[in-house]
């Protein structure tokens, strides 16, 4: 069987003919003895249901039911039919009994006779091409067993439903695409089991999916990237690694899946052998090679040149980390295969640099980077895996004499390399290219620049020269308008001068004062740009009164001019080196800041703002001065507004949210202008612009962590409906940020708590607001966010003297009985009631304040009458009520203990669950948002309990400490419930109805057990039935 080039051929193996032959023989004679075929029959009824109603020993069962259909089919060639016919009667018959592995052995049965007769069939069609039909088995016989695989696949059981995918799985073949993707073909019911709700099911039908086109590999790359299962992820992988070849992904899929292996590999043992295959197989096919080479010197030079040559199928551009991360990895990977593992790093260097390629640079080549007339490709290339090289043996030397030895053989001196950083920034960064090529051009300059920290500053004197140099060059790449320089460049040349020409916190004035010169010779040039002699130092920025400046104040300055010295004063502020203000600063505020708030350049103007929010931080004039300009500018630039609402929150952050609030409603007549800036946020909040909305609730979460108001508490439901609105699941971004902010937030103090459980009714309400949140209320889950208000609210969370002064939960179902008090008839009553049912009053201790919930809880049973309807509520309550009153009891007992002198402490609270709770909601804080294009179906666990007719014994006892448990959800399955369930009507759709059958557990297959046969089972258990009810009714007989 082949598959096409997106998959490495496999075959099954065809059982030995002449075995077959000589127990098709034997059979033949034993038959030829009268009353031979029933007695041959009822054995192999028999044999089948004895085989077929225990696990263990599974695959001997397996191996009996292989030859009984080897048999079956060879004796149908021979004219014989009975046999096959009752395999197929029995596969029939026992499709549907109760018993699990029955069902499975079932469906094993019913692919091994679906195969085996589709290999036969191709195997005679072989010998005699004119024969029209070749198959043992009819039509009508191949339409009931792939019958009972269709309606198998929907069984409630996942053990059976993997069976029935490892039997559909057998029967793909090379047909059309038309016949692949018909509703009923065996490809089609894989592709449809790859939403299983069970993850043991996905990983069947990943592994057992034909890959023969590009959608099939984009569907099991789409699960090795964002299946809630890690297992099923990690599955999904290893299927690409083996078999789907490196050039058939996309350079996206391929930086995606470095990073989740990248990610895996941190977790364990298993995930390192995932990223050494991945290794071995990608660098095979980036070297153009199928097998690896067999001899020492020539494998020796394949893994030289193995980590440059897979660069070319990767993007260091966007995903500068994960390339970075992946080369350190392949280097020391082809280390270890070449056997310098154990030995000095120089000598893998040493290695390497007698069999480099063009694209690798060192010592005495790095002039190739301009002289060799590389592309602006391999120039970022050859960089990036020179910048790479230099940091595996940074982190892999142990000695600093074997750093020394990498460091002298791949580094040129400091001036060598100031000038040809110099050279290379004066020669492409002034050529008129495409964006693409300036954005590779700026790259490779990025990459330079990071190489700089590498150089040894040990050496004073050979220091001293390269800060000259060093400075000068920086200066001159800065001060030259012909070079396109970008703002992120800027910010790294500033950084690298801050880093190596003025580390020291005394040395601030001396940078500062340099790069305002800078920026004076820059006007300078823009107004004179004749003039053959300097301006004076800090002229252009100095303070108010100076002639010069007074001079220039009317002049029409450059635009590229002003931009450029914005860069420079922005990223100079964003070192975070400069907290008070001083003559200069106040210059470079007037002079530059304020000259490009105004400028037409809309990046001009970000940069500018950012620089003025820097000052406005650490000053409170700037900041007073500057509010209501902020404010006018929110509302006429929209553009701009993510950046005014970040400066905003960081001026409330450092000066309080009152003070912000009063300089922010200056001149209102308002009597409370502090309610002004808090609605500027929250009305940003459900902007169309993502940015802006992402902006505006970043913002509030961190002044929500700041400083909480109970005033607040409206803009706080807000943040929590927008968390679970499936439309913020478009945003990854805002997504991430909610699902952060309300464990932490929650977690943070039983202040943060009482204002969530304030903020319970505005949440309801807003819910019912057809005028606020319009269209939402069907897109919500209301379920989730009342488990999430439990949860959230919950002690466990607490820790300290938080958790001393008692739990919040009292009070939140005191606002959950009013709610129901007042409207029994909500339709959020179910809602409500599950709530109460999840709160755990193991940790209350005001009896009068329990006596009281008790009390309400009583009067709310009390408005329901007994319907059919409302019986669920009553019961829910009830148990509530139930629950309070145990725990009022202990709290008796325990009180009467103290009082006797009895130290025993009755509290049934356990404190080993506080861990664990405050894990699951912190998850939401390390897990990574998700992946949101993956969803794991959510199965209907009510209508699975329906529909499973196996019954197992349960244990009262454990049954309860489950349930206990079950009670803590994890909150991050809360809030991604909405996700998964537009993505499974997605899929839902898109299946044809193939997929529906399981995604909707209402629509699995009754399991109803035959009643026409009985098995040998079912016949001891009918035996054993009158024993039992005799034991069943002693008891009774005694009392």
């Amino acid at each position: 069987m082949t598959s096409g080039p997106y998959f490495s051929p496999t075959g099954r193996p065809i059982s030995r003919q002449n075995t077959e032959r000589e127990r098709v023989k034997n059979v033949l004679q034993a038959l030829n003895v009268p009353g031979g075929i029933e007695r041959y029959l009822a054995a192999l009824r028999f044999a089948l249901e004895l085989t077929c109603e225990k696990s263990h020993e599974k695959e001997g069962r397996i191996n009996c039911l292989k030859m009984s259909a080897h048999v079956a089919l060879a004796l149908s060639q021979e004219g014989m039919h009975e046999p096959l016919q009752l395999l197929v009667d029995f596969c029939v018959d026992m499709s549907d009994l109760c018993v699990i592995v029955t069902r499975s052995y079932v469906c094993s049965l019913a692919g091994l006779l679906l195969n085996l007769n589709k290999l036969i069939s191709h195997r005679l069609r072989e010998q005699n091409p004119r024969k029209v039909d070749c198959s043992p088995l009819s039509k009508e016989l191949r339409t009931s067993l792939f019958a009972v695989l269709s309606r198998r696949l929907l069984d409630v059981n996942p053990l059976v439903r993997s069976e029935a995918l490892k039997a559909v799985a057998a029967l793909q073949d090379e047909q059309s695409k038309a016949d692949n993707y018909q509703t009923n073909s065996p490809k089609r019911l894989l592709i449809s089991h790859l939403n299983d709700v069970s993850y043991e099911c996905r990983i069947v039908a990943l592994k057992k999916l034909l890959l023969s086109s590009k959608e099939e590999v984009d569907l099991v790359v789409n699960m090795a990237l964002s299946d809630a299962e890690e297992r099923v992820r990690r599955a999904a992988t290893v299927r690409i690694i083996k078999d789907v070849d490196l050039k058939a992904l996309s350079i996206k899929q391929r930086m995606d899946l470095v990073q989740g292996v990248m990610n895996m590999n941190t977790r364990g043992q298993n995930n390192t052998i995932i990223l050494n295959d991945l290794l071995r197989e990608w660098l095979k096919t980036a070297c153009g090679r199928e097998t690896l080479p067999d001899s020492g010197e020539e494998l020796s030079s394949f893994y030289c040149i193995a980590s440059s040559h897979l660069l070319r199928f990767l993007e260091p551009l966007t995903q500068e980390q994960v390339s970075h991360d992946l080369m350190l990895y392949s280097l020391q990977y082809c280390r270890e295969k070449m056997g310098f593992g154990s030995i000095e790093v120089q000598d893998f260097v040493k290695t390497l640099n007698r069999n480099a390629e063009d694209i690798s640079l060192h010592r005495h080549n790095c002039n190739k980077l301009i002289e060799e007339g590389w592309s602006a490709l391999e120039q970022a290339n050859a960089v990036f895996y020179w910048r790479c090289l230099l940091d595996f043996c940074k982190s892999k030397c142990v000695t600093d004499a074997d750093w020394s030895e990498c460091y002298y053989r791949l580094l040129p001196t400091m001036r060598t390399f100031c000038e040809l950083m110099q050279s290379y920034m004066s020669t492409v960064l002034s050529s008129d290219e495409t964006e693409a090529l300036f954005t590779l051009k700026n790259f490779t300059v990025m990459q330079l620049l990071k190489i700089i920290s590498l150089f040894d500053q040990g050496d004073p004197s050979g220091y001293v020269s390269f800060r000259k140099i060093w400075q000068i060059s920086c200066e001159n790449v800065l001060s030259n308008m012909q070079l396109k320089l970008t703002a992120a460049l800027v910010n790294e040349l500033i950084q690298q001068m801050y880093t190596h020409l003025w580390p020291l916190p005394e040395q601030n004035d001396e940078a500062l004062s340099n790069l305002c010169d800078l920026t004076s010779s820059i006007v300078h040039k823009a107004l004179f740009p004749n003039a053959t002699i300097m301006a004076a130092a800090n002229e252009t920025i100095g303070i108010g009164g100076n002639e010069t400046g007074a001079e220039f104040e009317n002049v029409e300055i450059d635009d590229d001019a002003v931009y450029r010295c914005i860069m420079i004063i922005s990223a100079m502020l964003k070192t975070n080196r400069y907290k008070k203000m001083n003559a200069l600063l106040h210059g470079v505020l007037e002079n530059i800041i304020e000259r490009s708030v105004v400028a037409g350049d809309i990046n001009c103007r970000i940069l500018a703002f950012e620089a003025m929010g820097i000052l406005a931080m650490y000053d409170r004039r700037v900041a007073f001065e500057k509010a209501i300009l902020i404010k006018e500018t929110l509302k006429i630039d929209q553009r701009l507004r993510p950046t005014m609402l970040n400066i905003l929150c960081n001026m409330v952050l450092l000066h309080g949210y009152l003070m912000v609030a009063r300089w922010f409603g200056a001149g209102l007549e308002s009597s409370a202008p502090s309610d002004e800036l808090l609605q500027v946020f929250a009305e940003y909040i459900d902007s169309l612009d993502p940015e802006t909305s992402f902006t505006a609730c970043e913002c509030l979460c961190k002044m929500f962590l700041k400083e909480a108001n109970v005033a607040w508490t409206g803009v706080l439901s807000r943040l929590l409906l927008k968390a679970f609105d499936p439309a913020t699941s478009n945003n990854p971004k805002l997504k991430a940020c909610l699902v952060t902010f309300i464990p932490v937030f929650a977690e943070w103090s039983r202040e943060h708590q009482m204002l969530l459980v304030e903020a319970f009714p505005e949440t309801f309400d807003a819910l019912r607001s057809d005028e606020q949140f319009v269209g939402s209320l069907s897109r919500i889950n209301v379920a989730a966010v009342g488990s999430c208000f439990v949860h959230a609210t919950s002690s466990q969370l607490l820790n300290g003297t938080d958790k001393q002064k008692g739990s919040v939960h009292p009070f939140l179902c005191q606002k959950i009985l009013a709610a129901l008090s007042d409207d029994p008839e909500d339709d959020y009553a179910p809602v409500y009631c599950k709530m109460l049912s999840d709160i755990d009053a193991n940790d209350w201790t005001d009896i009068a304040q329990i006596n009281a919930l008790i009390a309400d809880t009583d009067d709310v049973i009390d408005l329901y009458s007994d319907t059919e309807e409302t019986r669920g509520y009553i019961r829910s309550l009830a148990s509530f009520s139930k629950k309070l009153r145990k725990r009022v009891g202990s709290l008796e007992t325990l009180i009467s203990a103290r009082k006797h002198g009895d130290s025993e402490s009755v509290d049934e609270h356990d404190d080993d669950d506080d861990e664990s709770q405050i894990l699951k909601i912190s998850k939401l804080v390390l897990r990574e948002s998700n992946k949101a294009n993956g969803c794991k179906p959510q199965a209907n666990k009510q209508s699975k309990r329906k529909m499973c007719t196996d019954p197992k014994p349960k244990n009262p006892t454990k049954q309860k400490s489950s349930k206990a448990k079950n009670i803590s959800h994890d909150m991050k399955a809360l809030l991604q419930e909405d996700i998964d369930e537009n993505k499974n009507e997605k899929v839902s759709n898109n299946d044809d109805g193939g997929a529906m059958a399981f995604r909707n557990p209402s629509k699995l297959t009754t399991i109803t057990p035959n009643v026409q046969r009985q098995r040998p089972l079912l016949i001891r258990a009918a035996k054993a039935t009158p024993k039992i009810l005799k034991e069943l009714d002693s008891p009774d007989e005694e009392e």
